[in-house]
């Protein structure tokens, strides 16, 4: 028994593997939580599903260098930008961990490493949930195609100057949506602030700083539930966004 293989769809399949595997890895909706082995599964997976034979069999080493080099490029850059907005969770939940003091210990102890605190990481999770439940994954698979009709796998990349521009904009755009979603909690830590200043100046025998401390992490974590209720929309937001991202670069 003998397998026939061809060249030409051989040297597709590698660069399909290249193009998917740099945009997995690259990708925010494909979180860190998930095992190396499923991320590798995945890019494969899509690798497969995506590969195509390469124009010409007679593509010497150099040339070879250079499909796999844009390939890497291509699939790291869409994948960057696509799930860019991903990470507006996260900016959110900086933002009341700082509000509430509940990583005023990173803040001190500058030798603590830049750990995110315990609401960065819920929002964290709670988006990366919310994105693969609502398709991102096949969305994300819907992109990488797409982009071997707009730049084959023997193709070539022309002029990437917009992506300064676009990369400045969306990163602008990132931390605005991420403010705008920490607003709940982060609007009523501002107020409870406004309050105890207050308070430290009518009774200054109080130490406000052992009492606010607590109260604001108690309030944080009781808006909490009012927070979640805009979870899925901004997730929505995130998987439309990065949609819409990766569509201007493609026209390009």
């Amino acid at each position: 028994m003998t397998l026939d293989m061809s060249v030409a769809w051989v040297l597709g399949l590698a660069l399909a593997v290249a193009r998917s595997a740099s945009f997995v890895a690259f990708c925010a909706f494909v979180p860190r939580t998930i095992p190396k082995l499923g991320r590798t599964s995945l890019a494969l997976a899509v690798g497969l599903l995506i590969a195509q034979p390469v124009t010409s069999a007679n593509i010497d080493s150099a040339n070879l260098v250079v499909l796999a080099f844009t390939n890497i490029v291509l699939g790291s850059v869409l994948g960057w930008f696509f799930g860019l907005f991903a990470f507006t969770f996260q900016v959110a939940g900086t933002v009341i961990d700082l509000s509430s003091g509940i990583s005023l210990g990173s803040v001190f102890d500058p030798d603590a490493g830049s750990t995110p605190g315990p609401l960065s990481r819920f929002y964290t999770l709670s988006a990366q949930a919310l994105i693969i439940a609502a398709g991102g994954i096949a969305v994300l698979i819907q992109v990488i195609w797409a982009s071997t009709k707009v730049v084959a796998l023997d193709g070539h990349l022309s002029g990437l100057g917009f992506l300064g521009t676009e990369a400045t904009n969306q990163v602008s755009e990132l931390f605005r949506v991420g403010v705008e979603l920490s607003l709940p909690i982060a609007a009523v830590l501002f107020v409870a602030e406004i309050a105890f200043g207050l308070l430290s100046r009518l009774a200054p025998q109080i130490n406000m700083f052992l009492i606010a401390l607590p109260v604001k992490t108690l309030m944080s974590l009781a808006m909490l539930g009012t927070a979640c209720a805009v979870f899925p929309r901004y997730a929505d937001n995130a998987i439309h966004t990065g949609l819409a991202s990766v569509s201007r670069m493609l026209q390009h």
